[in-house]
């Protein structure tokens, strides 16, 4: 296998490792995005880009399009990152390189293809996540992110169902229902998916979206973390493999 250039988004002093090893595993090549370093990295040829987790999507840039909206919901926002990663999108999208999007990756994809998020889902998804948050606003208050301690947080797990036939099916090897970790505070459903999506992968317990596409694939959503290697079937590691070998075929 040849071994694509990949960018990875990330924010200022986050921990990207997972990511970085689930794809050398299959050989690719790691240029790393921020927000001081998007501009110059975008300049050069890429095969693909990878969107990952962290902090909420700045409910600046989507509250306008919904009923109401509650800003005191988001932690860990970032109005630089969001702004360096939607000119990542863009620039990939505009030269149909793959994309994968996960969870906030998810999410900011949604937003930025006028979408829009659930600000707090049920409690299902984040248990963990939610004691985490609890923590943080009675110590710093709202709006605090400690992108250092979430790594460490134990993942809540939950059974979604993947859409036979869907690109991602397809990635995986398989469809049907898999036990996938979920570390995710907001989410999306289909009030919130944006039009140029098709939702490919659903939680059993309250068909909250876990995954999205588009009509060609080459955008690719998850939100759980499939970097996690550790915490799922080896089935999920096909997703990254997938990844690198539709990055190829755009070399």
């Amino acid at each position: 296998m040849k071994s694509p250039k990949i960018i990875i988004s990330a924010g200022l002093n986050q921990n990207i490792d997972n990511y970085i090893n689930a794809l050398e595993l299959f050989n690719a090549k790691i240029i790393v995005a921020n927000t001081t370093t998007t501009k110059e990295v975008i300049k050069n040829k890429y095969d693909g880009l990878v969107l990952t987790g962290g902090g909420d999507i700045s409910p600046e840039l989507y509250e306008h399009r919904m009923e109401n909206s509650d800003s005191s919901l988001c932690f860990g926002t970032s109005f630089k990152r969001d702004n360096a990663e939607f000119q990542l999108i863009k620039n990939a999208h505009e030269k149909n390189i793959p994309i994968l999007g996960i969870c906030r990756g998810m999410q900011l994809l949604n937003v930025y293809f006028d979408g829009t998020l659930i600000q707090n889902v049920n409690k299902l998804h984040y248990e963990n996540m939610y004691k985490f948050r609890e923590q943080i606003n009675k110590s710093k208050g709202i709006g605090n992110f400690d992108a250092k301690k979430y790594m460490d947080i134990k993942s809540d797990f939950h059974r979604i169902f993947i859409t036979l036939g869907s690109h991602l099916a397809t990635m995986l090897g398989s469809g049907g229902t898999v036990k996938v970790n979920s570390r995710h505070h907001q989410g999306i459903g289909h009030k919130q998916l944006s039009n140029i999506f098709f939702a490919s992968a659903y939680t059993i317990d309250d068909g909250l979206i876990e995954a999205f596409e588009n009509k060609d694939g080459s955008i690719i959503a998850v939100q759980f973390h499939p970097e996690r290697l550790d915490e799922h079937p080896k089935q999920i590691a096909s997703l990254f493999k997938a990844f690198v070998q539709r990055c190829n075929k755009s070399m």
